[in-house]
């Protein structure tokens, strides 16, 4: 429901059909430009139109006067294409003067009684409707004429963007910025939507002149607007030096601007500086403690929310509200999990023809079904990616002799580090196989699955949110080894996994996805432990470091 239409925050009831009617009576208002025949219309359509707002009133009389009123208030806040876009308003009857809706009786005995049974009608929505029915060019006109309130500009655009309708904001607002050096920074909201309809238009190269004029035009207050604008456009493509630049300029011309604070917070994190994006959250929200009112609930709420915990705010402000719901379910979840304990369903393994001390592990027919839903759950999400890539090769790791201080830490790569062709943590994309694991925790039993996981969160904490491998990539990782490890010690026989044979290559992967985790964590005993556990089983898979040669 379009509740901008009017101002009535006493009545939450009003009903799609009511606001449907006042938008049709804007038109026969424009259409007749007649104040006589449009109160007329109203009291004709109105009641059978809206019948909720009459149902009550005890007689004709009393429909026709609230009709008359609700007819008068809308049509005082009609801009008339006639008038210049301005109201022709009707004035109210003196209390003893004769009652305008034709009933012969005085206003005070008539129509006055019901003054307060009507809304009031908002400036700025009866505005957006009329420019929402008007062509693109006339709605440029009125730009260009100075029809339109300067103080609504801004809002409508707004709205406009909101609604997808980027050509409407940039055809209202684009005349205002021809003469750029007369306005100011009460013209914020109309400087953000231009060049926010410029970002969702593509309209690049246009965007880039413009800048370059208002830069040269702007007053510093409102030019600090332009540069706040500007390292948000940055932040979004990843052009960081670029943002941070563009901060710097904005401080320069507006020092005490409140954006400030959560635009260098926004940066800290888009950097992954998490620890101190919390400090400089905590310094910001200090100083706006002492004047609050001088920021927005919104921006206080994002200060807050960095400043108490910047771990989750980082993991919300990358990748959305409900990805780090899910994100922060899967934390606790393995958190009340046992990762040394028995899994739900043991691993077989068959022997390998030909091959003696080979094996092969066998999935449990009581996780095919859950396999089969994860494929469904992650894999769809990569349309085009190949599900089957047993017969790929896996990298080989280069590693040095089992002793720590020849590992060089730095070189430790996964068996296979191809790049996904989709993201895994789009949004929508996160959202539906995180969601997969917490109704299924069982899936947490399949190496596999668990294989799959660790390649994206290995792309997680190696990238900015390194304060996630303890507590999500580690259990994961330390509940798949104990499930090989049960495996194996029911068949002491088998001392070899060939990684070409499926799931072998996960059980081994995940190996070697630990062994890259305890070297970034500096656990070199691990890291020769589990490198050794790992030639044992596919010695295929390391190489010895090639010697110098003398």
């Amino acid at each position: 429901m379009d509740d901008d239409l009017y101002d009535d925050s006493d009545d939450d009831e009003i009903s799609e059909d009511f606001v449907d009617f006042l938008k049709e009576a804007i038109g026969e208002a424009l259409r007749t430009e007649d104040s006589a025949a449009f109160l007329e219309w109203m009291r004709q359509e109105a009641p059978e139109r809206v019948p909720e707002l009459f149902e009550e009133l005890p007689d004709e009389p009393a429909r026709r006067s609230v009709a008359t009123e609700l007819g008068r208030a809308l049509w005082n806040a009609v801009p008339l294409p006639g008038n210049s876009y301005r109201p022709r308003p009707i004035p109210r009857p003196e209390r003893n003067d004769p009652c305008s809706c034709g009933s012969g009786l005085k206003y005070k005995k008539c129509c006055a009684r019901w003054e307060g049974a009507v809304p009031a009608f908002d400036a700025e929505g009866v505005w957006r409707f009329l420019i929402e029915g008007l062509p693109l060019e006339k709605v440029e006109e009125l730009g260009e004429a100075g029809r339109v309130p300067r103080i609504l500009i801004g809002d409508l655009a707004t709205s406009f963007l909101d609604e997808g309708d980027a050509e409407r904001a940039l055809a209202l607002v684009w005349p205002m910025f021809h003469s750029a050096e007369r306005l100011d920074e009460r013209d914020d909201a109309a400087l953000n939507a231009l060049l926010e309809a410029h970002d969702l238009l593509e309209l690049d190269e246009e965007k880039q002149v413009l800048v370059d004029r208002l830069t040269r035009q702007l007053k510093p207050a409102l030019r600090a607007v332009l540069w706040e604008s500007l390292v948000r456009s940055h932040a979004v493509e990843g052009e960081m030096e670029e943002a941070w630049q563009a901060l710097d300029k904005a401080r320069q011309d507006d020092p005490e601007s409140v954006a400030l604070g959560p635009l260098e917070v926004s940066l800290l994190l888009a950097e992954g500086r998490t620890p101190e994006a919390g400090e400089r959250a905590r310094f910001f929200r200090e100083r706006f403690r002492r004047n609050p009112e001088r920021i927005s609930e919104e921006g206080l709420e994002f200060l807050d929310k960095v400043a108490h915990d910047p771990e989750a705010a980082q993991v919300e402000f990358s990748f959305g509200k409900e990805v780090a719901v899910r994100l922060q379910g899967l934390r606790d979840l393995l958190a009340r999990l046992d990762p040394s304990g028995p899994p739900g369903a043991v691993y077989g393994i068959e022997d390998m023809a030909g091959d003696p001390g080979a094996g092969r592990l066998v999935t449990p027919e009581s996780l095919l079904g859950a396999e089969a839903g994860w494929d469904r759950a992650f894999f769809e999400a990569f349309p085009g990616s190949d599900e089957d890539d047993e017969d790929e090769e896996a990298e080989v790791l280069d590693f040095g002799p089992d002793d720590s201080e020849d590992v060089d830490f730095d070189d430790i790569e996964l068996l296979d580090d191809e790049e996904e062709e989709l993201d895994a943590w789009e949004e929508d994309r996160a959202q539906q196989w995180l969601q997969y694991l917490l109704d299924h925790p069982e899936a947490l039993d399949s190496l596999e699955i668990l294989e799959d996981l660790s390649h994206v969160l290995h792309e997680l904490v190696t990238d900015r949110f390194d304060f996630l491998d303890r507590p999500i990539l580690r259990p994961l990782l330390d509940r798949g080894l104990t499930i090989l490890r049960q495996s194996l010690a029911a068949r002491p026989e088998v001392t070899r996994l060939p990684e070409d044979s499926e799931p072998n290559g996960s059980a081994l992967e995940l190996i070697s996805h630990a062994a890259a985790q305890a070297s970034r964590l500096q656990e070199p005993e691990r890291v020769i432990e589990l490198l050794s556990w790992l030639r044992g089983l596919e010695p295929r898979v390391v190489e010895e470091e090639p010697q110098d040669e003398p």
